[in-house]
């Protein structure tokens, strides 16, 4: 069983210290925030994520690179499920462990389309280029972007909230 329970002291952009083994062996550290539905509210959502990463041993080009994803869920989260209204949940959550750093952009309104996110390609290599690439794809390069980024994207929902998961290796650790 996976037991969680606060170890007391906070790290990183309020993040807290929390053991999810009983006899605490691992030590993770974790956090979470709630946004207003505001594409303004982007930037603080992605500099949010970008303090708690501090510390777990990624460079100033991994941690813009992660900003970047942040930014993009939220956005996406806002445009989609809430067609870009303010006044509702857009929640943050951040996880770190020794092996991986787990992000999750939820929304409730529109969910996400699991389907499109799992077919979506990473990278933009299959894209036509010059003249014939501004009548491709207008939308959903966002997608694109994270899966560049991180090790993992995907699409989670407990019922009430869609998230979109996003994982990452950490320096050091092991594939």
């Amino acid at each position: 069983m996976n037991n969680r329970h606060q170890d007391g002291g906070a790290s990183g952009a309020g993040g807290a210290m929390v053991s999810d083994r009983s006899d605490g062996s691992e030590t993770v550290k974790a956090d979470a925030r709630v946004f207003d539905s505001r594409l303004e509210a982007a930037h603080e959502a992605a500099s949010y994520i970008r303090a708690f990463c501090d510390g777990l041993g990624l460079d100033e080009v991994e941690l813009s690179q992660i900003e970047l994803c942040v930014y993009e869920a939220f956005v996406n989260a806002v445009e989609h499920a809430y067609q870009a209204q303010p006044g509702h949940e857009v929640r943050v959550m951040a996880e770190a462990d020794a092996g991986s750093l787990r992000l999750r952009v939820c929304q409730r309104g529109v969910l996400p389309d699991a389907a499109l996110v799992a077919s979506t390609p990473a990278g933009f290599d299959d894209l036509p280029s010059g003249l014939d690439a501004l009548d491709c794809e207008p939308r959903g390069r966002g997608i694109r972007i994270i899966k560049s980024i991180m090790s993992e994207c995907e699409v989670e929902s407990d019922g009430e909230f869609a998230c979109l998961l996003m994982s990452k290796r950490l320096p050091g650790s092991t594939p």
